[in-house]
């Protein structure tokens, strides 16, 4: 009796393993998007100082891309608002979790500041 009952036992667990890997995983890439969200939005008080500070759009994207990469950077100034964009992919790695989000899921960040 006590043999089936492991067996038993065994077989749940195999059930549920996938389960339980696509939630590890689902966190894991969940959490990487938040702390490049948080990422980005400390990078954009630095981008706004150092445009302010050179007036220069390559020089301002030169300098963000020698602190990290693959970080794209929009400006744009209107009405004596400054508008800085900074984005970033993520590329996934949980399967079937690109279903839900875009694969690779674009993080944002997007600041308006008045530039006199």
């Amino acid at each position: 009796m006590k043999n089936k009952q492991s067996g038993q036992a065994l077989i749940e667990f195999v059930i549920i393993l996938p389960v339980i890997i696509l939630l590890i995983f689902s966190f894991i890439d969940l959490g990487r998007i938040v702390l490049e969200n948080n990422r980005l939005e400390n990078l954009t008080t630095v981008v706004i100082d150092k445009y302010k500070e050179t007036n220069d759009y390559e020089e301002t994207k030169k300098y963000i891309n020698s602190l990290e990469n693959n970080i794209n950077l929009d400006i744009s100034i209107s009405d004596n608002l400054l508008t800085i964009s900074l984005s970033k992919d993520i590329d996934l790695v949980t399967p079937g979790l690109n279903n839900i989000l875009d694969n690779p899921y674009i993080v944002k960040s997007e600041r308006v500041v008045n530039y006199e």
